[in-house]
């Protein structure tokens, strides 16, 4: 009888410790399971600059693409957000400095101009029987480029030795340009009223032409012959401006 209960003691004494320990070990398994949900999970590893990227063009493309910086931030170290869509703005194309169509940068557009002298331009010379004592100069250009006659005509005759005066009542209004084939018109007054001067008589006029600035004469001169003598007196003589039209002065 004694002998049973020492079994039976013995055996509950055997299940009371098997029991003890299932709890301590389903404890401290508890503890390990409380301990690893409350440690702080890992960060998650940083996306590549792609997916950075693509998520700032998700996130900022939809505001005209000007977020593409801030796509970068919330794509994590990889978020340059230089991927397509990250500006919103198209990339200008180059200039070439002209303007399609148009002229260039220097307005030349304008046909090239030269001063008329004897080299481009082909003189007459007529005596009118309107007013007396007076030969009309015709300059004609026979260049192929448009030429300016500048000023008035330097006139001598072949026995002067300075060109005669010049009327300043007779400036025009603009320079006289003469387009190849056009001509510009002089009138001379070879001598004024009888003062008891005795003229010389020539039948060549020689003229020498103006530039642009000053009064000097520029070029080759050009010569013409008259049809017939005329009488000249130096000290009446004188020479109107060019003119680009022949009524202007008709009646000089």
């Amino acid at each position: 009888m004694r002998t049973n209960l020492r079994i039976t003691a013995a055996a509950t004494t055997a299940l009371i410790a098997a029991l003890s320990l299932s709890a301590c070990g389903s404890d401290s398994g508890s503890k390990e399971s409380d301990k690893a949900r409350s440690k702080p999970s890992a960060s998650a590893p940083a996306t590549s600059g792609t997916d950075g990227g693509s998520q700032g063009a998700t996130t900022g493309g939809d505001s005209a693409g000007t977020t593409g910086g801030t796509g970068g931030t919330s794509g994590g170290t990889g978020g340059s957000g230089t991927t397509t869509g990250g500006t919103g703005t198209a990339k200008p194309a180059k200039s070439n400095g002209k303007q399609s169509g148009g002229q260039t940068g220097s307005g030349s557009g304008s046909s090239k101009r030269v001063t008329c002298t004897g080299s481009n331009i082909k003189l007459t010379a007529t005596p009118v029987s309107r007013p007396i004592n007076h030969v009309l100069l015709t300059a004609t250009n026979i260049g192929k480029t448009t030429c300016n006659a500048y000023d008035a005509p330097a006139v001598k005759f072949s026995n002067a030795q300075s060109p005669i005066p010049v009327d300043k009542d007779t400036i025009p209004q603009s320079v006289v340009s003469l387009a190849p084939g056009q001509s510009a018109y002089a009138m001379i007054r070879t001598q004024g009223e009888p003062d008891g001067t005795d003229p010389y008589m020539t039948s060549q006029v020689v003229v020498y032409f103006r530039g642009a600035v000053g009064m000097e004469s520029v070029g080759r001169s050009a010569y013409a012959s008259l049809a017939k003598p005329v009488g000249v007196v130096d000290a009446q003589a004188m020479a109107t401006y060019w003119q680009s039209d022949m009524g202007a002065i008709s009646a000089w």
